[in-house]
């Protein structure tokens, strides 16, 4: 990547903070409260993807949009001048797309579909005109229309599910690249969604857990932080960390010290994350 990024972010929080079903994960998923959507611009490209050390980048606010507050966002995903967006919460699961961005002047044609009470939404990523669904403890994804939302087909993985990309760089074929809260990162094959590959993520030589909301850009995996306000850049092929942002300063000023920044999305066509 050269040049200038946006990075279209959601900042919110949840004052519920209910440990006992999703381990804190609204920490970081809050859709319960929110704030409006922010777009924030990286400074200059991720540093040499051989260095152990990652640099520190900044970042500038462009604009903002409204969102529903309703929604515990899970994941992002830009395609076709439309958001798609996949939200959490058992029995409150759903994945929905509207126009983007949103014009004042423009009805936002909301489309989507509710999931079953047993499923909670995680990650969300597009192949092929295909949209590809984790769900957290199922162990089970889903292979949904874009356009009509039916189901087209479903997979089975091992361990939680958190963020989803695809990546055309790995691999022959490209990989599905997929976080579970940890250091790991797991290669899936687009042909089978079998597991084919491991990378465990390191900064300074030490592992970085955590690792939640991703998003396929040029050769890096974009990914959140859990329980940061960190985004990382990390070379999908070694692991390594080469990149960070602190976007500490999006925090809103509000009563809970749990307001985080969540989810990632990319427009290819835009050159924009």
């Amino acid at each position: 990547m050269t040049g200038s990024y946006p990075i279209f972010i959601y900042p919110c929080y949840d004052l519920a903070m209910t440990y006992t079903f999703i381990h804190y994960r609204s920490w970081l998923f809050a859709a319960l409260i929110s704030i409006p959507m922010l777009t924030a611009q990286v400074r200059g490209a991720p540093a040499d993807t051989t260095a152990k050390t990652a640099q520190e980048r900044g970042y500038r606010v462009i604009t903002q949009y409204p969102h529903n507050t309703a929604l515990f966002t899970q994941g992002l995903e830009l395609y076709k001048g439309r958001m798609f967006e996949s939200t959490g919460l058992y029995g409150r699961s759903k994945v929905i797309s509207r126009h983007f961005p949103p014009k004042a002047s423009q009805d936002p044609d909301l489309k989507g579909v509710a999931l079953p009470d047993t499923a909670f939404a995680e990650g969300l990523s597009i192949y092929r005109d295909r949209l590809y669904l984790l769900t957290w403890r199922a162990q089970k994804g889903l292979i949904l229309d874009p356009h009509h939302f039916s189901v087209l087909g479903a997979f089975a993985y091992q361990g939680e599910g958190w963020g989803l990309c695809f990546h055309p760089g790995l691999g022959d074929e490209g990989q599905f690249v997929m976080s579970n809260g940890s250091a790991s990162l797991q290669w899936l094959s687009p042909t089978n969604m079998k597991l084919s590959h491991k990378v465990e993520v390191r900064e300074n030589g030490k592992p970085v857990d955590k690792l939640n909301e991703l998003e396929c850009v040029g050769d890096y995996v974009v990914a959140n932080v859990w329980q940061s306000n960190d985004i990382v850049f990390i070379n999908a092929k070694s692991g390594n960390v080469v990149s960070r942002i602190n976007l500490a300063a999006l925090k809103p000023a509000v009563s809970s010290d749990q307001a985080v920044l969540n989810g990632i999305a990319y427009d290819l066509s835009l050159i924009h994350i």
